[in-house]
């Protein structure tokens, strides 16, 4: 209501300023910025009713809103990031206590060859270990394994002592089998078939048959 007062008593004094104007101007000078001055004032006023005034109320209430979803976006943001870095603290730590209980697991393996029997040679302990963790981190196969602790490209160990360390290691095949296929599948999209094949071929994962259809037997359908 205010707002449409004030409108109306713009435009009111606007018109009369150039009426005025015009009436001095055409008795006595008539000068042509006069004129121009009236016609000024009688386009603000006839443009009056129609300019928006801002209401302080309303102004102050936008500014709110406008704080209040920059504050809202900004606690978005910032759990956001706490979930991130929590998450990120979660992965590590679980990793960490994965390698530290993989370590614990080869170490009392390692102890108990030795104390079991005095004539088994530390490289044949050594193989063990190397073996057991490329069966725990990398997920291999059991032949992979042998190759690589055998390859002078590799671990360079003696066929006895891979042997060795293939007859102890402690893994279930068929679940890395299934680890690898998994990979396959949600790393590099492949179709079942060529999981298997890439799984059982001696340029791929080397794993078995039985091994390799286990784990496309437990893929997601």
């Amino acid at each position: 209501m205010e707002s449409i007062v004030s409108k109306v008593v713009g435009m009111v004094g606007a018109l009369a300023i150039a009426y005025l104007i015009y009436r001095y101007n055409k008795n006595h000078k008539q000068t042509k910025l006069l004129y121009a001055l009236a016609g000024l004032f009688l386009i603000s006023g006839l443009c009056a009713p129609f300019m928006q005034t801002v209401d302080p109320n309303q102004e102050a209430k936008e500014s709110s809103i406008s704080e209040k979803s920059s504050l809202s976006e900004k606690r978005k943001i910032e759990e956001s990031m706490s979930k991130s870095m929590s998450s990120l603290k979660s992965e590590k730590s679980a990793s960490e206590s994965k390698n530290k209980k993989i370590a614990k697991e080869v170490s009392e393996a390692a102890k108990s060859s030795e104390s079991s029997s005095k004539k088994i040679p530390r490289e044949y302990i050594s193989a063990l270990i190397k073996g057991q963790e490329y069966a725990d981190r990398m997920y291999m196969s059991k032949k992979a394994v042998y190759n690589q602790l055998t390859s002078d490209y590799g671990e360079k160990f003696s066929s006895d002592a891979a042997n060795y360390a293939i007859a102890n290691i402690k893994a279930n095949w068929n679940k890395n089998a299934l680890h690898k296929a998994k990979e396959y599948q949600e790393e590099q999209n492949m179709s079942p078939d060529a999981i298997y094949d890439q799984l059982t071929s001696d340029y791929g994962e080397q794993f078995t048959p039985d091994e390799a259809n286990y784990a496309i037997q437990h893929l997601e359908k």
